[in-house]
């Protein structure tokens, strides 16, 4: 294996987790709220905010898979990537010249940073298809979530203790906590800088045929073992994303502070370090399919768990549980999906692949305020989870029967 392609592979996903944890989970929300949407009520900023994700998803839903097939053309994934990477990367910088109450401007950034940011990994996705040996997919990805958690979270505890550090300074862009946009940006820029100096595009396999949009979608439709497995991680990957973005509301309906849900997100994101590479064991001891359902079953029991929680202390347990299977089950479902794609159609199928992904968001967070609003409980709302990672194990299983027969 080409070592300088290897590691340059995992360093982007060291880099780019800098603005998957400091914009995204960590500071963009808080920022937005004190500074940039002040003088709006809470509603009004949720819902600003709400539009400012749901338009870089919807973007991504329905250009990923045609993006997808144009690079295929061009056989050429490190440009696209590098293309929108750079666009995130520009966007989140310019976030931290948004003046205060300037909302627009700051939600169009916002948006822009984003969609780079998502665009960007429908290419990294499918470079894992141009690594020669299929047997160490799981491995391979594997290691990029790993070094992607935890180089996420070094960058979010470096940007907290730099404004800690500096916390008596006038300067505007400390002040409103603005320099971590910066920081994310520069982080971003110069761990991606591997990739562009030592990615050969010559290892790149050539594409057979040019395929269109509809093409894709009727052959995926007709090979029941790759429809089967989209849409069994349609599903579950649904749970997964749900626990993530309702994981701080729901403490917060249990009486948790800020300052613990915080430490339970830094708790996930160091965790998930050493859970992802146990995870990948499992799955070289046992086999992918088993290492995917073992995640989806510790999701089912997290449900049930954070039924009945009460007390800080079990709250902290589930962001261990989740930290332990949130980077295994992302890392394996990408791995074994890399093995269905058939030749010279990656960028396509991955297009395909992650629109699922961002799909999948808007239906579980849906399904939790439902749930809730109707039985009066955030707990049973949560519990509600629970059918998502049951029909997930379900149609997985049905997916293994397909392609064994």
């Amino acid at each position: 294996m080409d070592k300088k392609k290897y590691y340059s592979w995992i360093l982007y996903d060291w880099a780019n987790s800098a603005y998957a944890t400091i914009v995204l989970a960590g500071f963009f929300p808080i920022i937005f709220a004190e500074y940039y949407a002040a003088n709006f009520q809470e509603t009004t900023r949720t819902l600003i905010l709400g539009i400012a994700n749901s338009s870089a998803s919807l973007i991504l839903i329905v250009f990923a898979p045609i993006l997808g097939i144009i690079a295929d053309r061009k056989n050429n994934r490190k440009l696209f990537l590098i293309f929108f990477a750079l666009l995130g990367i520009t966007s989140t910088f310019l976030l931290s010249f948004a003046g205060q109450d300037n909302w627009a401007l700051a939600s169009v950034f916002f948006s822009i940073s984003l969609l780079g940011f998502m665009l960007s990994n429908v290419f990294y996705d499918s470079m894992l298809l141009t690594f020669d040996n299929k047997e160490s997919y799981d491995t391979i990805s594997s290691y990029g979530y790993a070094f992607g958690y935890l180089g996420g979270g070094v960058a979010f505890v470096l940007s907290i203790l730099f404004l800690v550090i500096n916390e008596g300074s006038t300067y505007d862009l400390i002040i409103n906590k603005k320099l971590v946009f910066i920081f994310a940006s520069i982080w971003w820029f110069i761990f991606m800088i591997p990739m562009i100096l030592f990615w050969d595009k010559s290892s790149h396999f050539p594409t057979p045929k040019q395929y269109s949009l509809k093409d894709t979608f009727i052959d995926i439709f007709n090979n029941k073992t790759i429809f089967y497995f989209l849409f069994a991680y349609w599903i579950y990957i649904d749970g997964v994303d749900t626990i993530i973005r309702m994981a701080v509301n729901y403490g917060l309906t249990l009486g948790f502070t800020s300052n613990d849900l915080l430490l339970a997100l830094l708790i996930t994101q160091f965790v998930a370090f050493p859970g992802t590479l146990l995870v990948n064991k499992i799955a070289q001891f046992k086999s992918t399919e088993f290492g995917i359902i073992f995640c989806l079953v510790i999701y089912l029991i997290i449900t049930v768990i954070s039924y009945t929680l009460s007390t800080l202390e079990e709250f902290f347990i589930i962001a261990v549980m989740i930290g332990l299977v949130q980077g295994g089950i992302q890392a394996l479902s990408r791995s074994y999906f890399s093995t269905l794609i058939p030749s010279g159609r990656d960028c396509e199928y991955f297009g395909v692949y992650n629109m699922l992904g961002k799909f999948a968001a808007l239906l579980g967070p849906l399904l939790v305020g439902f749930i809730t609003y109707l039985s009066g409980s955030t707990r049973i709302g949560i519990l509600s989870l629970s059918i998502f990672f049951i029909i997930g194990i379900y149609l997985f299983k049905k997916h293994e029967h397909l392609k064994l027969s």
